[in-house]
């Protein structure tokens, strides 16, 4: 006969089982639904976290190039290759660069010499590689020249997430190589970023469409000041902090804003939340007028008013309240349900919390190493961030691809066409 169950109530035996029909018993959760008092309701269950999301299978994605397609190619093949996926510039539908009056002849194979252009202007004349002025593809010669099909693979496998470390033992590249492909890459996803942020926005402000965005701060770094450069002595530490904006359902409509440095003491946990007088500014700049149900934390500062806003907050801190004639810690709320009443008589209920924004300071913090170099303060970790954002906006999309689209709009800006 198989083991007898006891006549005991299970909450009643001491000490607990570790194992059996007992311990299984003594178990609550027997499925992976959630149990808890809201979870139980249908309203919680009919109301969606984002109305209007996108579902993305990362494992059945592919992109259009892989590593087959550049081991053991020549240059030429490699040219062919980076210049139909946008990678490398066409100078044929370009003027030269050297003399900015004449057209460039279509590419040239002389020899055993790498492809090449050539001015058509007498008076110039000079040949034009594929990959010149470009901020990723080099040729120099040494130890940290490598040809196209190298950095072309380098590159396929830096935007697939492998790490510089790896690449250097699998490709054998120079270090220095990957290093100055990583800063110029991040570089140039910064000023893309800059660019097309400038023209986002959020909702439109017309008809009974609202827009849910989640806004929350977070901090990469801090340093400390010496006493003589500190305008309060008492507070010499600098923060580095940003603060974030995104539509639920949309990871394209992530918006960074760098935040003022915040001056505080030596053992501070940190710089705060966002001043007011800041938050203000920004929410003028996005939000007002624009038809947004705004999620946030529980700072205070979100909570000015703002035309055409509805904003709503949870509390992301444990609390200690009198309950039952003794004090009880009440846990934190990280998604709760809440009632939305429009301008037109409507009502709505959502669910409130920060759950978005918060992933999407967790994907960037992933990608951000931070060293002597990337540090606060610096050209460099605002690059990083923006770079992290870039990677954001495209996730789920063919980041080879992608990439072809950021190169051909940065040598746009850096060549005339004819």
């Amino acid at each position: 006969m198989g083991k007898q169950l006891p006549k005991k109530k299970p909450c009643s035996i001491f000490p607990s089982a570790k194992k059996g029909k007992t311990r299984l018993l003594l178990k609550k959760n027997f499925t992976k639904k959630p149990v808890g008092a809201n979870a139980k309701t249908k309203l919680w269950q009919k109301t969606p976290y984002v109305q209007n999301g996108i579902v993305l299978r990362m494992d059945r994605m592919r992109w259009k190039r892989n590593l087959k397609d550049f081991l053991n190619k020549d240059e030429n093949h490699m040219v062919k290759i980076l210049t139909e996926d946008g990678l490398l510039p066409d100078w044929s539908k370009m003027k030269c660069p050297f003399c900015n009056t004449s057209a460039v002849s279509p590419l040239q194979k002389r020899d055993n010499l790498p492809p090449r252009y050539r001015c058509r202007s007498r008076h110039c004349h000079k040949f034009i590689l594929p990959h010149y002025l470009h901020p990723v593809f080099t040729s120099r010669n040494g130890s940290e020249g490598h040809s196209l099909s190298v950095q072309g693979s380098a590159l396929l496998m830096r935007l697939a997430g492998v790490p510089l470390s790896s690449i250097h033992i699998l490709l054998d590249m120079n270090h220095k190589a990957l290093e100055r492909m990583e800063k110029n890459l991040a570089f140039v996803r910064k000023a893309y970023v800059e660019h097309c942020q400038k023209s986002m926005s959020f909702g439109t402000g017309k008809g009974k469409k609202w827009t849910e965005v989640e806004a929350d701060e977070a901090v990469f770094d801090k340093f400390l000041l010496p006493a003589e450069d500190a305008e309060v002595q008492k507070k010499p530490m600098r923060w580095e902090q940003w603060l974030g904006m995104v539509a639920r359902g949309k990871p394209s409509s992530l918006v960074l804003i760098r935040l003022p440095s915040t001056a505080t003491c030596k053992r501070a946990p940190g710089p705060g939340a966002v001043k007011k007088e800041s938050w203000l500014k920004i929410a003028n700049t996005w939000l007002k007028n624009r038809n947004i149900i705004l999620h946030t934390d529980s700072a205070r500062s979100y909570k000015a008013k703002i035309a055409g806003v509805l904003q709503d907050s949870v509390v992301h801190q444990k609390k200690r309240v009198w309950k039952g004639g003794k004090y009880v810690w009440k846990p934190p709320t990280f998604v709760r349900l809440v009632k939305h009443k429009l301008p037109d008589g409507r009502k709505i209920t959502l669910k409130a919390g920060t759950q978005v924004v918060d992933r999407a300071w967790r994907y960037i913090k992933d990608r951000i190493k931070q060293n002597q170099h990337v540090k606060s303060n610096s050209t460099l970790i605002q690059a990083k961030v923006r770079s992290a954002q870039y990677e954001y906006w495209h996730r789920g999309k063919d980041a080879w691809m992608s990439t072809g689209e950021l190169f051909t709009w940065y040598m746009n800006t850096i060549a005339a066409k004819l």
